[in-house]
């Protein structure tokens, strides 16, 4: 909720600077300084803190026979120079705090759980189909028995995490660690793995039918005494599915 009021003081910002902004805010400074518009007037106070330091204030009015055209040219180029400065500033500002809320979503896909530590948590028996799940710390999290159809766990912690029963069609599980987790039951039909597969606790009863696998892994993985047994949710057999000779 504190995030939420901060995003939304940031939107009345924009929204109070955008009011400035009118046809002649950001208008070419040849004309006479005397002329300047209360939209400039206002905007000027806005970013009059982003110019480097100056003895020229270029917001003063002098008087014509103190203004040379050299001095209206140098005065020009500062406020082109203030206002990408302000504007920069601004949209980096918008940059900082956008990602940080967009991480704490948990539903519409997106970086729904990416980065995030969600070690020991409980994310069985549910829907996270398209989820991603990228590079995230999930050390004994159980997913048993959710759908993780075409979900994103590249480079993620794994370790003794609980996949048994789930559905990871489609799924990528490249560059993870995966020590002691369970993929026992686990539909995997069309998954990518890399070596870490063989780190993992259980594989019987898997369906991997069309997973990729690095060629010199599955020969390892089929040699596994528990590669064996057939999917209860597919009926397909574990080591035809992996292609086992």
């Amino acid at each position: 909720m504190a995030k939420l009021k901060g995003i939304m003081k940031i939107l009345s910002l924009f929204t109070a600077i955008l009011s400035l902004l009118g046809s002649d805010a950001f208008a070419p400074s040849s004309q006479n300084p005397r002329c300047l518009t209360q939209s400039q007037t206002q905007l000027g106070a806005l970013w009059k803190h982003f110019l480097p330091e100056s003895n020229t204030d270029f917001l003063s009015q002098p008087t014509m026979a103190e203004k040379k055209s050299a001095q209206s040219d140098e005065i020009s180029n500062q406020e082109v120079d203030a206002q990408n400065l302000f504007l920069g500033s601004l949209l980096a500002l918008a940059l900082v705090v956008a990602p940080a809320t967009s991480v704490q979503a948990v539903s519409g896909g997106g970086l729904d759980f990416a980065g995030l530590d969600i070690s020991g948590q409980d994310y069985s028996n549910k829907n996270y189909k398209g989820k991603d799940f990228t590079q995230v710390i999930a050390k004994q999290t159980t997913f048993a028995n959710s759908n993780l159809q075409g979900c994103r766990f590249y480079k993620s912690y794994l370790v003794q995490a609980d996949f048994t029963g789930a559905d990871i069609t489609g799924a990528s599980m490249e560059g993870t660690s995966m020590d002691e987790a369970s993929l026992k039951n686990t539909v995997a039909k069309g998954s990518y793995f890399s070596k870490s597969i063989l780190d993992v606790a259980s594989v019987e009863n898997a369906d991997f039918t069309d997973a990729q696998f690095p060629p010199k892994v599955l020969p390892l993985l089929c040699d596994r005494p528990d590669m064996k047994g057939t999917n209860p949710t597919t009926g397909a057999d574990t080591r035809d599915s992996a292609m086992c000779l």
